[in-house]
């Protein structure tokens, strides 16, 4: 499915759309004045696969560090573990004598859970009809919990039915977030048996 962008003829907010709800009149997700969907900027085109492919290797690359910065801690640990054993009676009454030949186990250190979108934490979706009109949209949150300001952020999300199976995707797009503040995206949803949505990508635009 490709994506066109356009922009509000009240506000002039960018709006990212499925490229064939072109002529729809929709509230527009900013300003919600009603206008009409134009394709005023070239159509996106969704490479197969780029998505993915940088999650993954941004889960690559994170999974990594957390497993190295877990493995230095861990040695750090059994190092001063193993000078308090080496110390004498004397220099450390509190320390319990190991039997000769044991071998000194580490414990056990907690991994942080992995980061992927960078600082970028997404909260609950879910579907809103708003008023009287056809319209659906996936309605959600993002909150930028790092201490920089994000430009060009962009949310992807997988359309379902009741069964859970993909009918299609949807995705918003807002400017800049400033450092520990919210954006409640509200993506456009075309196909009439969506049930749920299901975030599945947040990244900056290049």
């Amino acid at each position: 499915m490709s994506y066109s962008k356009g922009v509000c003829q009240h506000c002039g907010g960018h709006i990212e759309f499925p490229t064939e709800g072109a002529g729809q009149t929709i509230p527009c997700p900013h300003c919600q004045w009603n206008t009409v969907l134009t394709i005023s900027l070239a159509p996106s085109v969704e490479v197969g696969g780029g998505a993915s492919l940088r999650k993954r290797v941004f889960l690559g690359f994170g999974v990594a560090a957390v497993v190295v910065a877990a493995a230095g801690v861990g040695v750090l640990l059994w190092l001063k573990h193993t000078a308090v054993e080496t110390q004498s009676p004397e220099q450390n009454p509190g320390a319990i004598t190991a039997p000769v030949g044991a071998t000194a186990i580490p414990p056990a250190t907690p991994v942080p859970p992995p980061d992927p979108w960078h600082g970028l934490k997404a909260g609950k979706v879910s579907l809103e009809k708003p008023g009287d009109g056809r319209l659906v949209y996936a309605v959600g949150t993002v909150r930028n919990t790092s201490d920089r300001q994000r430009f060009g952020v962009k949310v992807e999300l997988d359309v379902l039915d009741a069964q859970g199976d993909k009918l299609g995707s949807a995705t918003d797009y807002t400017q800049v977030m400033e450092p520990g503040k919210e954006w409640k995206f509200k993506a456009l949803v075309t196909d009439r048996k969506a049930a749920a949505a299901k975030l599945i990508d947040i990244k900056e635009q290049d």
